[in-house]
């Protein structure tokens, strides 16, 4: 099931949002500054990953998200009492089939009297900085939180008697129709991540890392996690290998086609040791042009134990391989990127010497950064928001945007809303353009 169209009626209490996605995959948000781009993303990735609270403290009066097979979900805005609730309705048609409200009444009240703002900071995380009576800073996300949105994010930290009064019930209807959406978003600022170094519940301090060396490490768990199902695999059909082969039926085979199998089998060893899956020695093959009819067999059940070996590497050699070929092929003139089995990937200069990861330009870590995420961070099938593109990226690289994007979507096969002020990324690409710059609410 896919996203057809959002509507956002009075974002800010100015602007009347309609934004149809479009049949290619990429749909582009546009506007000046202000007109809620990056609003319409991040209401988009509340949604899908439940951050109900988001809805809480944004300013609109009602949302409509529209689906495949007749199904939406309408948000309303209610002001009761002076504090802002929000009801969820999944719909098929017009028949109601699932609704709750955000937070439920009085929600805030009740807590407040069990659980005096002047002590929440007792409980909750360290990365939760108070910065005035009813307002918090998350120093990993940078964002500020209201009161309910501590007290709902963070009800885990609470004592268990608080925390029952902060979880809200949601509908198993509501909650089975998102789970069958992915949603990942990129954010504009991308080069740094504040995590917290350890998942102890209480107290937890941050650390800043360089987005590029982590996921240079990420890289690296990947490509161990599949050589080590490889292994696996190969242990286990290496020992039953003579059992299976006397069992295997005597049915005619045609030596041409083992051959060919034989050199495909071959090519993609190749290019599996060409990046650090296998070593050099485990790509010899027999010469299978003295290939006899006795030998056909064994060569059958050879080739189909092979095959299955090194499916395991399918997905991910495809997208290191569109991953490199990019940076390589496109965009870097003096350096190069090199896939590493231990390290991830690493730059090699002209003269073959390794730079560091944070020698990288601001453009250049954007890029590599940007591409890892579409390719390694967010799942097959899923909708990807892309806030802001072209951030620190040469014209050059800008007007190439599209071109990778397209051939991403091909293999990931992800659906993509991108935000961007850019014309170089658009490229002359207007169909697929949705100008939020013409919906001031009159």
């Amino acid at each position: 099931m896919k996203l057809l169209h959002i509507e956002i009626k009075k974002l800010f209490n100015i602007f009347n949002h309609s934004v149809d996605l479009k049949d290619e995959r990429i749909t582009i948000l546009t506007a000046p500054n202000g007109y809620g781009k990056t609003m319409t993303l991040k209401t988009i990735n509340s949604l899908f990953n439940k951050n109900f609270s988001f809805f809480v403290n944004l300013s609109f009066s009602e949302i409509v998200f529209k689906f495949e097979e007749d199904y939406s979900i309408q948000i309303d805005k209610i002001i009761s009492d002076e504090i802002s609730i929000v009801e969820f309705t999944l719909f098929q048609g017009s028949k109601k089939k699932a609704s709750f409200k955000y937070p439920p009444k009085n929600h805030i009240k009740e807590l407040r009297k069990h659980l005096p703002t002047r002590i929440i900071d007792e409980f909750i995380p360290d990365f939760l900085h108070r910065i005035g009576a009813n307002e918090w800073l998350n120093e990993i996300t940078g964002e500020r939180l209201s009161l309910n949105e501590v007290l709902t994010q963070y009800s885990e930290y609470l004592p268990e008697n608080i925390s029952k009064r902060v979880n809200v019930e949601i509908p198993e209807k509501f909650l089975e129709f998102i789970n069958n959406f992915n949603v990942y978003l990129i954010q504009e600022q991308r080069l740094v991540l504040r995590q917290p170094i350890s998942e102890a519940k209480y107290r937890r301090e941050v650390v800043i890392t360089d987005t590029i060396e982590k996921y240079s490490k990420e890289l690296s768990n990947l490509i161990q996690q599949k050589i080590g199902e490889y292994a696996q695999i190969t242990q286990s059909l290496d020992s039953s290998f003579p059992k299976r082969l006397f069992k295997q039926n005597n049915k005619q085979i045609n030596i041409d086609e083992l051959k060919h199998k034989l050199q495909n089998l071959e090519e993609k060893r190749k290019k599996l040791s060409k990046y650090g899956f296998l070593k050099s020695e485990e790509t010899s093959f027999v010469d299978y042009n003295n290939m006899e009819e006795n030998d056909s067999k064994v060569l059958s059940l050879y080739i189909e134990d092979n095959e299955g070996k090194l499916s395991v590497f399918d997905s991910l050699i495809n997208k290191i391989e569109l991953f490199t070929n990019i940076l390589n092929e496109r965009r870097f003139n003096f350096k190069s990127i090199k896939i590493d089995n231990n390290r991830g990937f690493i730059f090699l200069s002209k003269d073959e010497s390794i730079l560091k990861l944070t020698e990288l330009s601001s453009g250049e870590q954007h890029e590599v950064v940007l591409l890892f995420e579409l390719l390694f961070k967010a799942e097959e099938n899923s909708l990807v928001l892309i806030d802001e593109p072209e951030i620190s990226l040469h014209v050059v690289w800008q007007k190439e945007f599209l071109n990778d994007i397209q051939e991403i979507i091909e293999l990931q096969k992800i659906d993509i809303i991108i935000a961007t002020h850019s014309p170089q990324i658009i490229n002359n690409r207007w169909d697929l353009t949705v100008d939020l710059g013409e919906s001031v609410n009159e």
